[in-house]
C-alpha cells in the first residue's frame, strides 16, 4: 500500500528538515508525495523521518508536563493566565469535549501512527542496511512504548493500535492496561537490542539506554521489582557516558548544568530551537502557572537547605508567587539555546532502583535516596529506617527532584494508591476520585461504538 505514507511524509519531512509550516496533515504538497519505496529508500531518508517523529513529539510534550502538574498538587494556574483550560485541569472540570485532554489523545495516538508506518516501511525497504534498518525500528518502537506509557496512565485502557491498517485498527476496543503494558515492555525490551550504546551525536534520540531508562520506571508500574533493579544499574553503571550533574555554585561562578543540552545527567533530550520548550510561558507577569504554596503544596515540601528549592523554583515580584525555574532560557527568541527539554535523565534512576531495592528487602534502597540528598546538600537518612519510613521517603524525593517532569508526580500518586488521600488534602472542595483518569474525547466515541467512557464523565 504505497499510498499509506503520503501524508505521512508531508507532515514529516518539513519538521525534519527544519521547517516552521503550520499547514495542516491533509494539505499535502505535491513536491513532498512520495511511494514508500521512496521514503525508505535508504537510511538517510529513514532517519528523516525518524527525526521528524521526534520533532512532532516534541511539539506536544510541553502540555503534558504543566497540565499533569495542575491535575496533581504540583501547579496552580496564573493569577494572569489567559487560557481557562489550565482553570478546568486543575479544579477537574473536565468533560469529553475539553481540548487539553482531547488533544492530548489525538497527538499521542499521531505519534503512535508515525511509529507504526516507520516500522512496516522501514520493514519493507530494499534499499536500507541492516543497521539502518534497526536503528529506525528501534527508534520507533521505543517512542511507541513511550507514547503508550503516557496514554495509559491518562486514560487507562486504550486501544492498541499495532500497523498502519485503518479499518481495521480505528474500530478497536480498549485493550486492558495490563495488556497495553505488555506492549510498551516488548517495545521497549526490543528497542534496547535493537539500537546503540553511545551517542552518534547530541542526546536527542533513543539508545540502547533510554530504553533500559523507561523500562526501569515501566517495572515499577508492573511490579516487577528485579527487573526494575536490573535495569536501572545496568543504567546507572554506564559512568563513562552518565554522571549526575550539579546544583548553582554558592560562589556564583558556575550556575545549575542538570538540563543543558548533552549534559552527562541526561539519557535522553528533546531537542529545542530556542531553549527547553517547557520554559515558554512559565515565568513572569504573564506566567500560566504558579507553584502550589500551601501546607499540602510543593512548596513546602522542600526541606531546609534543599538546593533544589532554590533551583527548580523562583519566587515572582510581579505576582507575589513561586514559578518554575528548572528551565532558565524561558523559551525567549534570540537567547542562548543552551538546554534540551530533558525526558530521560540519570537522577530517575537512582529513585526507581531505589523503590525496586526497597520492595526487594535489600538495605541499599536508602544508598540510592542518600546520594540525591548529598547533591542536594542535605544530609543522609539513616539505613535503619523502617520500610514504611523508606517509602515515604522514596515518594518525598520523586516529588522533590523530578517535580514538573512529564506528570511523574501525578503517575506516582495513581500508582501507589495515594491519589485519593493526598488529593482530598490538597484540594477538598474539587477532587473527584474518578478524575484520576481524564475522559476520551467524544468524537472518538462517535467514530468507534466500541470505546467506553471512563466514569463519571458523561458524552
Amino acid at each position: 500500500m504505497k499510498t499509506n505514507y503520503i501524508k505521512l511524509l508531508s507532515f514529516l519531512l518539513p519538521v525534519a528538515l527544519g521547517m516552521s509550516s503550520c499547514n495542516k496533515l491533509l494539505e499535502v504538497t505535491p513536491k513532498y508525495i512520495y511511494t514508500t519505496d521512496q521514503i525508505y529508500a535508504n537510511d538517510t531518508m529513514a532517519d528523516s523521518v525518524v527525526v521528524g517523529m521526534y520533532g512532532r513529539f516534541a511539539a506536544y510534550q510541553n502540555d503534558l508536563s504543566l497540565n499533569t502538574g495542575l491535575s496533581s498538587d504540583e501547579l496552580i494556574p496564573g493569577i494572569n493566565s489567559f487560557n481557562p483550560g489550565y482553570s478546568f485541569m486543575y479544579s477537574y472540570n473536565l468533560n469529553p469535549f475539553s481540548a487539553q485532554t482531547n488533544d492530548f489523545w489525538g497527538n499521542l495516538y499521531s505519534i503512535i501512527g508515525v511509529s507504526n508506518a516507520i516500522i512496516e516501511g522501514v520493514g519493507q525497504s530494499k534499499g536500507m542496511t541492516q543497521a539502518g534498518k534497526d536503528e529506525a525500528i528501534g527508534q520507533a518502537k521505543f517512542m511507541r512504548a513511550l507514547n503508550y506509557y503516557f496514554l495509559v496512565n491518562l486514560y487507562g485502557d486504550v486501544p492498541l493500535v499495532l500497523t498502519t491498517n485503518y479499518p481495521e485498527e480505528r474500530l478497536k476496543p480498549r485493550a486492558a492496561v495490563a495488556a497495553v503494558y505488555t506492549q510498551i515492555i516488548q517495545d521497549l525490551e526490543d528497542a534496547s537490542q535493537l539500537l546503540g550504546s553511545d551517542y552518534p551525536g547530541e542526546r536527542v534520540k533513543a539508545n540502547k539506554w533510554a530504553a533500559l531508562a523507561l523500562l526501569s520506571r515501566v517495572y515499577l508500574f508492573t511490579k516487577d521489582w528485579t527487573k526494575a533493579e536490573q535495569a536501572a544499574s545496568q543504567v546507572i553503571a554506564q559512568s563513562q557516558l552518565f554522571e549526575l550533574g550539579h546544583f548553582d555554585r554558592a560562589d556564583g561562578g558556575e550556575p545549575m548544568d542538570i538540563f543543558t543540552k548533552n549534559n552527562p545527567e541526561q539519557i535522553l533530550q528533546l531537542w529545542n530551537s530556542v531553549g527547553a520548550s517547557i520554559g515558554i510561558g512559565i515565568k513572569g507577569e504573564f506566567a500560566s502557572f504558579g507553584v502550589t504554596e500551601d501546607a499540602t503544596g510543593l512548596l513546602p515540601a522542600f526541606e531546609e537547605n534543599d538546593k533544589r528549592k532554590e533551583n527548580f523554583v523562583r519566587f515572582e515580584e510581579t505576582v507575589n508567587g513561586y514559578q518554575i525555574n528548572k528551565y532558565r532560557s524561558d523559551g525567549e527568541a534570540g537567547s542562548a539555546n543552551n538546554e534540551y527539554t530533558s525526558v530521560l535523565r540519570l537522577g530517575e534512576q537512582y529513585l526507581n532502583r531505589a523503590e525496586a531495592r526497597l520492595q526487594l528487602g535489600l538495605s541499599t534502597a536508602v544508598d540510592d535516596i542518600n546520594i540525591l540528598r548529598r547533591r542536594a546538600g542535605l544530609t543522609d537518612l539513616s539505613s535503619g529506617l523502617s520500610q514504611s519510613q523508606a517509602r515515604a521517603a522514596i515518594v518525598q524525593e520523586r516529588r522533590v527532584e523530578l517535580c514538573f517532569e512529564w506528570g511523574d508526580r501525578w503517575f506516582t500518586l495513581k500508582r501507589l494508591g495515594l491519589a485519593d488521600n493526598v488529593m482530598k488534602k490538597a484540594k477538598p472542595t474539587t477532587w473527584k476520585t474518578f478524575a484520576q483518569l481524564y475522559p476520551l474525547p467524544t468524537v472518538e466515541l462517535q467514530n468507534n461504538r466500541l470505546l467506553t467512557q471512563n466514569p463519571g464523565y458523561n458524552n
